[in-house]
């Protein structure tokens, strides 16, 4: 397996976009705009690359639509197959998104109710997303960190544990 990630743009294009909403020149940073989640955080675009990625894998990404665009390699014999493939075969995946939607995807993919190589996968890409773009890696967090509890139907047990510990993410 291997992840890469490329930000395609920068901090001058959401403060141009943050210059439209308030009518002046915008100061606003990246931490900021991040952490108050506005929509001119949307303008941080970003390719991440998963390539040999189990394919159950690459569909537990694909169920994100908002903000991604999705690009996976055909497991289809009249596509270039050689075999026929199951869930464990590899697959190349390639995400187009926003900075918002890499949030969205690590509420759900460092989950612990996610597939254990979900999470590998996830942790991954967020290991790669802080190379280029720390500010937003620090606001790339499992669900119950987000939301200060699980909202899972069946909890892991992780943020209790996790406060009683007295951890610190």
């Amino acid at each position: 397996m291997q992840i890469k990630v490329e930000k395609i743009t920068d901090g001058q294009l959401m403060r141009r976009a943050c210059s439209y909403t308030i009518n002046a020149e915008s100061k606003m940073t990246l931490g900021k705009i991040y952490k108050c989640e506005h929509s001119p955080m949307r303008t941080q675009m970003f390719v991440v690359e998963m390539i040999d990625i189990p394919t159950f894998v690459s569909v537990h990404f694909v169920r994100h639509k908002i903000g991604v665009e999705h690009f996976v390699k055909s497991n289809r014999d009249d596509r270039g197959a050689d075999f026929v493939a199951d869930r464990n075969t590899p697959v190349n995946h390639m995400m187009f998104l926003n900075a918002e939607a890499l949030i969205t995807l690590a509420k759900k993919r460092l989950c612990y109710k996610a597939h254990e190589q979900t999470v590998v996968v996830m942790n991954e890409i967020k290991r790669e997303v802080k190379r280029v773009d720390e500010d937003l890696a620090r606001h790339m967090v499992k669900s119950c960190l987000y939301r200060n509890g699980c909202n899972e139907l069946k909890p892991c047990g992780w943020y209790n544990r996790f406060l009683m510990n007295g951890d610190r993410w």
